[in-house]
């Protein structure tokens, strides 16, 4: 927008040096702010949201309960998941990452699945790490558990525990996910209500 000067506000400026407070001096600029506190790094390929022109951070926020968190998409797949996908000739998966602040007096929260929704009608879910390993496993050795699958199970099971922050890993048998969603739910696990995640603007 262009920007208009008043001539009383000009007479004024050239009157007293420029705008410059003489009793003061000149304004010093503060400190320069760190780009690493001030900006969170989103993913390369993170979705757009319908609707939301600059909500493309790939972040999402929920509650549930006393819990906080947020959901990652797409998130960059652990090296062990990903050597024993390759080992057991598994297709290419998406990841996501479920980080929650779970405070004291809370109750464990475990998520059964995060379902990411377009706005065509699709729905991707993304179901817990450890579920997925284990059919891996099993579709490897004739439908019996997998010995060589059971350390990774073990290390991505669980739920986010009072008094902690938790990473949980979800899997997404699919490739990648769509250029633009709609909405993202979380499915928390016992049968609870569904929780739908707000999408965190781009910073």
């Amino acid at each position: 927008m262009k920007k208009t000067v008043l001539p009383s506000i000009l007479a004024l400026l050239l009157l007293t040096g420029c705008g410059g407070n003489p009793a003061t001096g000149p304004e010093q600029p503060g400190p320069t702010p760190d780009p690493a506190e001030t900006t969170q790094a989103a993913p390369s390929d993170a979705p757009s949201v319908d609707g939301l022109a600059d909500a493309a951070s790939g972040v999402f926020t929920f509650v549930v309960d006393d819990a906080t968190g947020d959901v990652v998409l797409p998130a960059e797949g652990p090296q062990d998941v990903e050597d024993l996908r390759t080992e057991l000739a598994e297709d290419d998966v998406t990841y996501a990452r479920v980080t929650v602040q779970n405070p004291d007096g809370g109750l464990p929260l475990e998520i059964d699945a995060v379902t990411v929704s377009t706005p065509e009608g699709q729905e991707l879910e993304f179901r817990a790490a450890a579920t997925v390993i284990e059919e891996w496993g099993a579709a490897a050795n004739n439908g019996e558990p997998h010995p060589e699958v059971v350390g990774l199970v073990e290390e991505y099971s669980g739920a986010a525990v009072p008094g902690s922050t938790t990473d949980l890993l979800m899997i997404g048998g699919f490739p990648d996910i769509p250029d633009t969603i709609s909405a993202v739910t979380l499915q928390p696990a016992g049968g609870a209500e569904p929780v739908e995640a707000s999408v965190q603007p781009e910073s």
